[in-house]
């Protein structure tokens, strides 16, 4: 079993960004949030092991080194969180506003990539629930 596990311990794993227990527990956020794929990095597994379920500013904390803010951004993920690690503070609705700079950062890394190609953004998060029973 400790030869597996070892084995295991480089290979990527799904890591949330700010952990789903860590969001239950703070009540911060709804579940699909916490599930979206903006929430969603990849890591080795022995570092998300470590990480667990830990407050995305205490672990950022562990990891702020120089070079680090040049790896979030080759990931797509907003420096923002760095600096609320930094001040030790997460805003109101933070969640919801990394996902939000998140999907920003995806889009002009996407603009950058098919120059030239026209392509429309739909915001799915403004829509209203027209279902009827």
């Amino acid at each position: 079993m400790s030869d597996v596990y070892y084995l295991l311990t480089d290979k990527p794993n799904l890591h949330h960004i700010f952990p789903v227990n860590f969001i239950k527990q703070s009540g911060i956020t709804s579940q699909i949030e916490s599930d979206s794929l903006m929430n969603i990095a990849y890591l080795s597994q022995i570092t998300n092991l470590k990480i667990s379920d830990k407050n995305p500013l205490d672990y950022l904390k562990e990891y702020d080194e120089s070079g680090l803010e040049v790896v979030l951004n080759s990931h797509l993920i907003p420096t923002t969180i760095l600096e609320w690690s930094r001040g030790d503070a997460l805003p109101e609705h933070a969640l919801s506003i990394f996902i939000e700079e998140r999907v920003n950062l995806l889009l002009e890394a996407l603009r950058l990539k098919l120059e030239g190609i026209e392509f429309n953004v739909f915001d799915m998060g403004d829509r209203t629930n027209n279902i009827s029973s």
